[in-house]
């Protein structure tokens, strides 16, 4: 052997420099759960379409979230509706109780009240005003 070296300072600096980054993307891989370089080529469109998905989801939560507050205040309102047909019903048997009780008063009335004539009117006609 020569001994010359083969390589220079600079080149062997690079070459480390080189390796610990290899062992550092490596070690980062491993604590990742990554463990195929080829792998990491991989994750970075798995990240951005994990992003796409989230933000796909958090619209559809959304927009569960707002037909699930429509759908509440409709059966709100249903049963506000319901509520106020039967207190109009109530209110239309209440009046037709009271309307027939007032039809048996009345024709009670008319039963028992003393047949009497009308007073003649005391007014004069034209006639006998002139007339004397």
């Amino acid at each position: 052997m020569s001994s010359v070296p083969r390589h220079s300072e600079e080149e062997l600096r690079q070459q480390w420099a080189f390796l610990d980054a290899l062992v550092d993307r490596q070690a980062a891989s491993l604590k990742s759960g990554i463990q195929d370089p080829e792998e990491d080529d991989l994750a970075a469109p798995m990240v951005a379409a994990d992003a796409n998905y989230l933000e796909e989801i958090s619209t559809l939560t959304q927009r569960v979230t707002t037909l699930e507050d429509e759908r509440t205040t409709l059966l709100r309102r249903i049963d506000l509706s319901e509520e106020a047909r039967i207190a109009a019903e109530s209110a239309r048997s209440a009046a037709e109780a009271a309307r027939v009780a007032a039809e048996s008063a009345l024709a009670q009335e008319r039963a028992t009240a003393p047949k009497t004539i009308p007073p003649k009117s005391r007014r004069k006609t034209w006639w006998k005003r002139i007339r004397g």
